[in-house]
């Protein structure tokens, strides 16, 4: 389903899918229920060249506060918001990384998005990942999601994350990407649109968008989905790749790149390109993260 405009150009939650897993469940010791045979990608070196704008923010120089991946909260706008920072092995702080933010699906959580993703560690240790954790909404009976109105909560916790980690981790601040999965994937495509200025990249997997207004900028993006998903329309995909093909100046041509089955534009502006990747995959109601897709994502950002 297309979620519903207001009258002030915001975004509605109500009429986004509502039936169908976003992401295998967690149990309490931490794995995952269901059919988990599509989660490890086959291949997680990311391939590609890792790159650097040269662009470092002011956290640069600054130890690093804890290693590995840590659980953390901020206060935004008066709420106590909670997320995981996933800092590389034998983190530099002199090195300018990328920032990855990573956006779960509804109902699901920071550790689910982690966990079945797989971007991170198709990186090898090259990117800093930010996973936040949405808040219950009350239209979705409590789940947790993302509010997709740039206005709101969401936008002011991307605003405060993006300035925290600026500060105080070595970020190269020309490399900012977002991916996410279902409503984690509406959520990229929205900060693709109302941060172009600040979004390098987008990598949305079985989501739509971007809605309510006129977007900012430019981003690259990298866009999977399901021709047998049954929770998002794979006609919201499609949606947005034209979206994207248009504002990056694509060609009508297409051309077979791997992963199969994914293709490229052409004609794409420079620096801008636009990859596609429509697949048969049924496993969670067609609506699954395919397993080569944490590597093909890595790969995409890693190049720009």
């Amino acid at each position: 389903m297309v979620p519903a405009l207001d009258t002030s150009g915001g975004v509605s939650t109500a009429e986004l899918p509502t039936t169908g897993a976003t992401e295998p469940a967690l149990t309490t010791d931490g794995g995952v229920t269901g059919d988990v045979s599509s989660m490890s990608g086959a291949d997680e070196s990311g391939g590609g060249t890792d790159t650097t704008t040269g662009v470092m923010s002011g956290g640069c120089g600054q130890a690093a506060p804890f290693a590995g991946a840590m659980a953390q909260t901020m206060m935004v706008e008066g709420v106590e918001r909670s997320y995981i920072l996933a800092l590389p092995d034998g983190y530099d702080p002199a090195q300018a990384y990328p920032l990855v933010f990573a956006w779960h699906g509804r109902g699901s959580s920071a550790d689910g998005a982690r966990l079945y993703f797989k971007v991170e560690e198709a990186s090898q240790g090259a990117a800093i990942f930010v996973y936040p954790n949405g808040l219950p909404l009350a239209d979705m009976d409590d789940q947790t999601g993302w509010d997709l109105d740039p206005n709101n909560e969401d936008f002011a916790l991307f605003d405060a994350l993006l300035a925290e980690m600026s500060a105080t981790l070595c970020v190269d601040t020309g490399r900012v990407f977002s991916t996410g999965h279902s409503f984690g994937g509406y959520m990229s495509n929205q900060l693709g649109c109302f941060r172009g200025g600040v979004v390098r990249a987008i990598a949305p997997v079985a989501s739509g968008g971007p809605y309510g207004g006129a977007c900012g900028g430019q981003v690259a993006a990298w866009l999977a989905h399901g021709s047998l998903d049954m929770v998002v329309p794979f006609s919201e995909g499609e949606n947005s790749r034209d979206h994207w093909a248009a504002a990056n100046g694509c060609a009508a041509e297409v051309e077979p790149i791997a992963p199969a089955p994914c293709t490229a534009f052409t004609g794409c502006d420079d620096g801008y390109p636009v990859t596609w990747c429509a697949h048969e995959i049924p496993d969670f109601l067609g609506h699954t993260w395919p397993s080569w897709a944490g590597s093909a994502i890595w790969g995409f950002f890693s190049q720009l």
